[in-house]
This record gives structure tokens, sequence and C-alpha cells, in this order.
């Protein structure tokens, strides 16, 4: 073996780092070259934090097997207090040996850092690909082809360790991609997918994840505990065709969901919550965690029994005020089911505890075989601020938001959808204004309410600008105008970010629009025949109809409308207004004029 390290000079912490030389899984002292497990030895020995480095592009086959902890045979083993770096250059590193890992540090003091390296033919319960026992960090790394059959291929047995993942992919392997116990997990720019556990499990501590995708796991996207404290933020993240849960939080703390798609998830068997699920464990009466969903969208999602798309339950109940909430803020709900058993409520949201506050977000396409198509809430009330929440069935009351408990709303729309009644209110409806419903169901008896309206008349569900997918009032909609500018002030900007009110007043519901003006009467109009209408130095509104016209503004403003025929607009000296008709029609603008041919 010849081991080549370079030493930072003294004054300083030494570090070393040792070049691989050989890709053969050799310990041999004489032949001159070093091998990777060598590099490892050496570095286990050198008692300074250590860089191995591989050739680029390399394969690295570990073929000497054996059930040991000290890297004679089997996995590479780690087992210096030191930080340990393996710089791989795009190397692959292929563990030949049956039951055994890729990787395993033993100190739980040391802590190893992998660049640009694949991992791959592990095969172990706990960690096939890497078991740390002290802080990991992954960047640029492929873990691929490892079997941790029901286990974990990256794994941390013992409490407190950290692993970063950035910019790697964790997939097709045999087991849950990554796990933890009593750890803290942060995924950037990762993708987590194709393994037939879950992708993400953690018992008890912080996750973060951001700007990753998680798919196509045979079980859970996300799944983490944290004993009521744990802190987990999902932040511009698509969580997406999983075979369980897309996010599960379990006994922990607050969840915040960012800028996030949670979609097409759909959980085997019977319980709540197809896209989100979230327990909480409220031990002190003063605990309120909270859910809060912020520019996502959680659409398609499905499960047998309570919230298709995001669902609360509880571990334990200490008493005192609502125990959690759920907050949806610039969100898109949609298209998810909640089906299968006689509890299967709330195919948008299922609140089995808590309440939900809504603001300028659209609840739309869920179903749900009992109550509440869209919103379902079992003990505490349900919150409505510029929502559209329409176009949802259920199989019992409240296709569009149902509660034992009590519903506040303001500038709100309830209305729409296949069902008994569009809610379903066990308690009052406290209403602050301008909110509509179809039939009449929802109780509203604020300033400017509407119900009975039938037909909201909404555009289909679409990208409208913003974040998220939103759903526009038609022309004649009875959400246009409905708010009075002064209280456009409540929400001053809709779920898409356009400021309110667009034009005199504001929309109800989560999207506004700029309502057309009032069509000006016409001062002169043609015949059937072929007309010359000329106007007058003042502010004409000049028609024309069947015949192929000739349309002369004068000195004024005037406003050019072209009829059936083939039609000639001329605008005048003034500020005018050319809008060409159904025929095939010529304008001519003359000074400052707006043309619409």
């Amino acid at each position: 073996m010849l081991v080549a390290a370079v030493l930072v000079p003294a004054g300083r912490a030494q570090a070393a780092t040792i070049t691989v030389t050989t890709t053969a899984d050799v310990v041999n002292g004489a032949d001159g070259l070093t091998s990777l497990r060598e590099a490892v030895s050496a570095a286990n020995a050198a008692g300074t934090p250590t860089t191995i480095t591989l050739a680029p592009a390399a394969s690295y086959g570990l073929s000497l097997c054996g059930d040991d902890d000290t890297n004679v045979a089997g996995d590479l083993d780690s087992t210096s207090a030191q930080p340990l770096t393996l710089d791989g250059n795009g190397a692959t590193i292929d563990q030949n040996c049956v039951g055994e890992r890729v990787l395993d540090t033993v100190d739980s003091d040391g802590s190893i850092a992998l660049q640009a390296v694949v991992l791959t033919g592990g095969d172990d319960v706990d960690g096939a690909a890497l078991r740390h026992n002290g802080d990991a960090s992954l960047t640029g790394v492929t873990v691929t082809g490892n079997n941790a059959g029901a286990g974990r291929v990256l794994a941390s047995p013992l409490g407190g360790a950290v692993l970063d993942l950035t910019d790697s992919t964790i997939h097709a392997n045999t087991g849950t991609g990554v796990g933890l116990s009593l750890g803290t997990v942060h995924v950037t720019g990762t993708t987590i997918s194709n393994n037939t556990g879950r992708g993400v499990g953690l018992t008890d501590g912080a996750l973060t994840v951001t700007g990753s995708t998680i798919s196509g796991n045979g079980s859970d996207g996300v799944r983490t505990t944290g004993q009521g404290s744990g802190l987990f933020a999902l932040t511009g993240t698509t969580v997406h065709n999983n075979g369980g849960t897309g996010v599960i939080c379990s006994a922990c703390g607050d969840l915040t969901i960012t800028g996030s798609t949670i979609t097409h998830n759909h959980p085997a068997g019977t319980s709540q919550g197809g896209g989100v699920q979230v327990l909480f464990d409220q031990d002190e009466p003063d605990d309120q965690p909270v859910v809060t969903v912020t520019e996502s969208t959680i659409s398609g999602n499905s499960r047998t029994g309570a919230g298709g798309g995001l669902a609360t339950g509880i571990i334990e109940n200490s008493g005192g005020p609502p125990p959690a909430q759920i907050v949806v803020v610039r969100s898109t709900i949609s298209g998810n089911s909640a089906a299968g058993v006689a509890d299967s409520q709330g195919g948008g949201i299922a609140a089995l505890t808590g309440e939900v506050r809504v603001d300028n977000s659209t609840v739309t396409g869920n179903s749900a075989d009992a109550a509440g198509g869209g919103i379902y809430t079992l003990e505490h009330d349900v919150h409505l601020r510029h929502a559209t929440v329409s176009g949802n069935t259920a199989g019992g009351v409240g296709r569009n938001v149902a509660t034992n408990a009590g519903l506040h709303t303001f500038g709100s729309i309830l209305a729409g959808g296949t069902g008994s009644s569009d809610c379903g209110i066990e308690l009052a409806t406290t209403s602050t204004g301008y909110n509509l419903d179809g039939d009449g169901s929802c109780s509203l008896a604020g300033p400017g309410d509407q119900s009975n309206v039938g037909s909201p008349q909404l555009a289909a569900l679409a990208s409208n600008g913003g974040p998220t997918q939103t759903m526009l009032p038609l022309a004649g909609s009875p959400a246009n105008g409905l708010v009075p500018a002064a209280a456009c002030t409540v929400l001053t900007t809709d779920q898409r970010g356009v400021a309110r009110p667009q034009g005199t007043n504001c929309e109800a519901g989560a999207a506004e629009v700029a309502e057309a003006p009032p069509a000006v009467a016409c001062t002169q109009t043609g015949t059937n025949g072929n007309d010359l209408l000329i106007g007058t130095p003042g502010n004409d509104v000049l028609c024309g109809l069947n015949g192929d016209d000739l349309l002369i503004g004068g000195g004024g403003k005037d406003v050019l409308r072209g009829g059936k025929g083939k039609d000639l607009l001329i605008g005048g000296t003034g500020q005018d207004v050319l809008d060409g008709g159904p025929g095939k029609d010529l304008c001519l603008g003359i000074g400052d004029t707006r043309i619409s041919c």
C-alpha cells in the first residue's frame, strides 16, 4: 500500500488528502498502490480530518467479503472521530458482497461528507448504502440499486445525528430511501423516487425538504414523528404518485407547506389523509400546533376514509382551546376523494380535530362518499375569507362545506356541485357579508349576501397567473362586484396576488377580475342599408348595423362600433375608440385612438 497524503502547514489542525490509485479491493502493503479500502483504513489511523479522492468516473467494486467492523472486509468502515470527506469525482462504489452495506461510520463523534459519488449494491436492512452514527452530508450523490428489504437505505440508528442531502438522487432502491431516529434531516434539491418503501421516514426529529421531488415510492412520500415538538417544513417541493400518503406528520409540532405540489398519492388501507395526514398530540392544554398551506396545490389524492386531500386527527387531547388549526392561504385543493367507508368525509379537507381557516384559496372538484365534499370539520368551526368553495360532490350533506360546529364567512362563494346541499352547518353561520350560496343552505344573513343564486358562473379551474390555479368569474356571475370597495381592504390581493379591486368593487371568491364597464348607448345608429354616420364636435357613440357603413368621428371622445357589414371606421381628432363588428372592417385612427378591429 502506498498512501499519498498532503498535510496543511503546522499551526492549524492538520488535514490529510489521500488519493486512491487502484480500483481493486485489496489490502496489500507491498504493491505500491492505494485501494479505497486502504485509504479508509489510513484515514481511520490518521487522527486528523481526511479527504479521500477517487479517480474520475471510475468503478470501485467491494469484493473482500466478511462480517467485520474494522474495515478489513465487507463494508467500508469509518471508525475515526475525525471528519472524513469522500470526493468521488463521479465514481461508483459497488458492494459485491451479500449482506454488506456500502459504507458504515461507526463513531458517533465522527462525520462523513460524500461528494459526486454513486453508492450501489449495498445489502443490509439498516443502512444498505450508508449507516452513519455521526453526522452525514451527501452532495451530488446517487444512491441506487441497494437492498434494505423492509428497512432503510440511508440510516442513522442512534439519536442526534444530522443528515444533509443536497442535489442528490435516492432512486430505485429496495426499502425506505432515508430513515433516521431522533435526528435532523435537511433535503435540498434532491430527488427521492421509486424506492419500494417510504421516500423519507424520520422518527422524532426536525425535517426540512426544499426544492425537491419525492415521487413513485411504494409507501408514504414523507413520514415523520416529532413527540409534539418537531419542525416539519416542505418548501418548493413536489410529492407525487406515492403508494402511501404523500406527507405524514404524526405527533409533531407545526407543519408548513409552502409553494409545493402534493398530487396523486393513493394510500391503501382505511385511515385519513391521502395527500397530507397530520395527527396532533395535545399532551399539554396550551399545545396548539398549526398546519399552514401557502401557495400550494393539493390535488388528485385519494383515501379510503376521511380527507382525500388533507386530514387532521388527534392522538391525545388534554382539553383547553381547540387543539389545532389548518390554515390554507392562496392555495388550491382540487380533485381529491374520500371514499369507501361510512366515515368518508371531507374530500378536500377533513379536520377531525381543530379549526379550518381558508383565505384566498380555491376548493373545487373534490368528492366524499359522506358529508363535506369540499371541507369537513368534526368538532370546530370553519372560517372562510375570499374563498371559492365550489363544484364539490358529497353523498351526504354539504357538498361544499359540512361542519358539526359553525361557519364564519366573508366574501366567499359556496355554490355549485353535486349533492343534497351546498352547506351542512350544525350550529350557526356568522356572515360578515358579501357571500353567495347556490341553494340557501348556508344560512347567509350578512350585508350583501346572495342566497339561492344557483350556478356561480365560474370558469373552469385553470392557470390564470399566480402560483396556483383559480376559477375566474364569468361575465354575468353573481360574484362580480359583490364586495363593495370599502370592504375590499380585508384581503387586498387575490389568490394570484392581483390587487383588489380591479373595478369599482371587488369580487366574492378567491379570484379578482376586471369588471366590464357598462355599455354606452348609441347616439347614432345605422340602418339595414349602407350608412354614413358622422360625429358631432361632442362625444358621440356611432353604431353601424347591417350594411356596409362609413363611420367618421368628430372632435370629441367618440366610440365607433362596426356592425355586421364591411365597415370603415375613421377616428377623429379626439381620443376615440374604434371597435370593429363581426364583419370585415377597416379602422383608421387619427390622433389618440384605441383600435380593436
